[in-house]
């Protein structure tokens, strides 16, 4: 506290220059003293024996530790000509309630003085200079603070300069915000999309609560938004609700994204935040709202983020592929919390404006959350359509597919082609090497079918070690060539089984529609290729018939 009275010492040395070119951190010059009086805000008013101030700090660094009640604040300022543009001040934060002064004219404030006392904190407030404190020569601005609580006084930066550049500044901030709010609505509105197409999958519901009520949060962050709000609510108490309803449910988002077997824990501290939630708006006033944030909400943060890379930690081990990526998210998330949380305590020196630290970690959260559920997604909808086993189509994508082409030749007139193959001698396979070798061998003849087709093809897995092919736009001749493709990629190298590797051959029956009236229905289609394979495998096997 010394060191601080001591720079505050220093620094005053008469009336400031003014800043007119360019946006000023005004740190010099400032006085204050306790008590109260409305004359103190008249330029002519004599306050050499006030005590020098340092801007920003709490009162308890003042020497004003525990003290409750009126501090009002001076700082004498020249300009060395009238000014042509407009100048303002810019309070980023003040605890308590407060009136701002220029040559004794009340020019703004946040909160409402006694008797009808009211708190606020960190609300930045732009204020303009009337014209006669922009003439040539020496003003004064005062600053009237009051405040019931354990902390008061000019906390945050006072910037002085052109009141179009504060202005412009304040602007920047909030549209920061306000961008960074709309991306995450739209990271909630692709859950939205993702629960809509799997309604099984309540995560993504979860996660749309949480990327709103972080969405919310950032919009309260907003200067414009604190300011407006501050004339019948402290924005505290959102920033409490919408905070603590963030963190449930991504406890709750986590716990069914990686599907935890033991979530009692996570289950527990979610539960901890909502309870936390309504907090917000039945507590009573400034002090209990400060004492829940600084004393409840923030462990609870830390605790949170903590169990939740002990989780994420385990899944790694256990090569969750998902959990690398959120895995980093929280580790972001978690070093940004810490720093702003110690902060907020004091831990690291006191905490000047937003905390950016916890809002570019949530950011960071949010996009691995947003591409872990988004993977999440894809790969569910490829397993819907494609056999894990070989990769190729499951058999009923093939066959809707099959029905969508068959009409669309009908349409166009354009013949559609259908192969219906078969491996030989497979359960020999199975019954000499075991199932994981078919298992194997499968895999392997998807893979070299997979290469053999056109991009245009529907390639997949009928069942067993069956396999379909609908050629589209291709007449007999053209479906005998691929079919011929597909019988030499399987039989052309033999396929490792592990302990031993096989030449395996398949059989291919193919059937055909020229486009014409009386079109066949799928069943109709699948039926004269597979009596083809039949006649194929009759002849001999490793072959094709139409």
């Amino acid at each position: 506290m010394l060191s601080v009275l001591l720079a505050a010492a220093i620094t005053v040395q008469g009336p400031v220059a003014f800043p007119t070119s360019a946006v000023t951190d005004l740190r010099a010059g400032w006085r204050y003293a306790v008590g109260d009086n409305t004359a103190w805000a008249r330029p002519g008013f004599a306050d050499a024996r006030w005590r020098p101030a340092a801007v920003p700090a709490p009162w308890s660094a003042q020497g004003l530790e525990g003290f409750r009640g009126y501090v009002w604040y001076r700082l004498h300022y020249t300009l060395d000509s009238a000014a042509v543009a407009p100048l303002g001040l810019r309070f980023t934060a003040v605890t308590g309630a407060y009136e701002v002064f220029a040559d004794g004219r009340s020019i703004g404030g946040v909160g409402s003085l006694p008797p009808r006392y009211r708190a606020r904190a960190n609300v930045p407030v732009t204020v303009a200079f009337p014209p006669e404190a922009l003439t040539r020569g020496e003003h004064v601005v005062a600053v009237r603070v009051y405040s019931e609580e354990n902390v008061g006084g000019i906390v945050g930066p006072v910037l002085a300069g052109p009141l179009d550049e504060l202005v412009a500044r304040e602007w920047r901030i909030s549209d920061l915000l306000l961008a960074t709010a709309l991306f995450l609505v739209g990271v909630g509105i692709m859950q939205v999309f993702f629960y809509a197409r799997r309604p099984e999958a309540v995560e993504h519901l979860l996660i749309f609560v949480f990327t709103l009520a972080l969405a919310a949060l950032f919009i309260v962050w907003m200067p414009q938004v604190r300011a407006t709000l501050s004339a019948s609510l402290d924005y505290y108490r959102l920033y409490l609700f919408f905070g603590s309803a963030a963190a449930a449910f991504f406890c709750f988002a986590f716990r069914r994204i990686f599907e935890v077997e033991d979530h009692r824990w996570v289950t527990g501290i979610g539960v901890y935040f909502a309870c936390l939630a309504p907090l917000g708006f039945l507590l009573p006033g400034f002090e209990a709202l400060r004492a829940v944030g600084n004393y409840l909400l923030s462990p609870g943060l830390l605790i949170a983020s903590l169990v939740v890379v002990a989780i994420g930690v385990q899944q790694v081990r256990r090569g969750v592929d998902e959990a690398r990526i959120l895995l980093a998210g929280i580790a972001i998330l978690t070093l940004t919390l810490v720093h702003d949380v110690f902060a907020e305590w004091g831990w690291l020196g006191p905490r000047i404006g937003l905390p950016w630290l916890v809002h570019g970690g949530s950011v960071a959260l949010v996009l691995c959350v947003g591409y872990v559920t988004a993977r999440k997604f894809v790969d569910t909808a490829s397993i819907a359509l494609n056999d894990r086993l070989t990769g190729l189509y499951r058999r009923e994508v093939v066959m809707d597919a099959l029905n969508r082409e068959i009409r669309r030749s009908a349409r166009t007139h354009q013949p559609i082609a259908l192969i219906m193959m078969d491996l030989d001698s497979f359960k020999s396979v199975n019954d000499s090497y075991g199932h994981p070798a078919g298992d194997r061998m499968l895999a392997e003849v998807g893979r070299r079918l997979a290469e053999a087709g056109r991009a245009v093809d529907w390639l997949g897995r009928y069942g067993g070690e069956e396999f379909i092919a609908v050629l589209a736009a291709s007449p007999l001749g053209g479906a005998e060539l691929a079919a011929e493709r597909f019988r030499q990629a399987v039989s052309a190298l033999p396929i490792e089984l592990g302990r031993a590797s096989r030449t395996v051959t398949l059989s291919a029956g193919i059937a055909a529609y020229d486009g014409g009236a009386g079109w066949p229905t799928p069943a109709q289609l699948v039926g004269a290729a597979d009596a083809a394979l039949y006649r194929a495998k009759a002849a001999g096997k490793n072959q094709g018939h139409d």
